[in-house]
């Protein structure tokens, strides 16, 4: 009699993961957040990870390909898919993963112009090493100047530890100098909203 319950409760395990990973999620910050939590299994880790979020006829949205990068980057896959509704990747673990405050905890000034692109225009999404999830919306910038910059972001997911605002290197919504830490000047990006407008 134990070894056909034994047995019963053994399949089922399997079927209950399987249903908490569906295939299509009900909104792109659901997707993306998946996202990264299942590539975060992959036994590589020092490498960058993406794919497309596409709404389906459904409504609901399910990754594209995912595709594998390198240390700095993850090339998309061209041509962008139809119904296209985000872009996820996540920055590589290895170094101070857990310190909310060390680069690679918030997007690049290339995850940043992948967004604002005519040719993506879509939300960014990125898995941090610490774990929180982030969401880039184009036309999220704005400049005073050439001398400050703020980004509007969301934290969609916060780190496990513990929320990293305040902690980040840029945080949502704070206006931050266009210099670099040894005090030379950043150039501004082309797609910067005017404060004064």
């Amino acid at each position: 009699m134990k070894a056909p319950l034994l047995a019963a409760l053994l399949l089922a395990v399997p079927a209950a993961r399987a249903s908490a990973n569906p295939a299509s999620y009900a909104t792109a910050d659901e997707a993306a957040i998946a996202f990264v939590r299942i590539v975060r299994e992959y036994p590589e880790q020092r490498k960058e990870y993406c794919t497309w979020l596409i709404k389906q006829a459904d409504g609901r949205v399910a990754f594209g390909t995912i595709n594998e990068g390198d240390f700095n980057r993850c090339p998309s896959s061209w041509p962008k898919p139809k119904g296209l509704v985000g872009s996820v990747h996540t920055h590589p673990l290895g170094g101070r993963d857990k310190d909310p405050g060390a680069a690679g905890q918030v997007f690049s000034e290339g995850d940043f112009a992948h967004a604002e692109s005519s040719e993506v225009g879509v939300p960014v999404y990125l898995g941090a090493p610490a774990g929180h999830v982030l969401r880039y919306d184009p036309g999220g910038t704005t400049c005073w100047g050439k001398s400050f910059i703020m980004r509007q972001f969301k934290i969609v997911r916060d780190a496990p530890g513990g929320s990293v605002r305040g902690a980040l290197p840029v945080n949502p919504g704070e206006k931050t100098p266009l210099f670099d830490v040894s005090g030379k000047p950043l150039p501004r990006p082309g797609y910067c909203k005017d404060a004064s407008r």
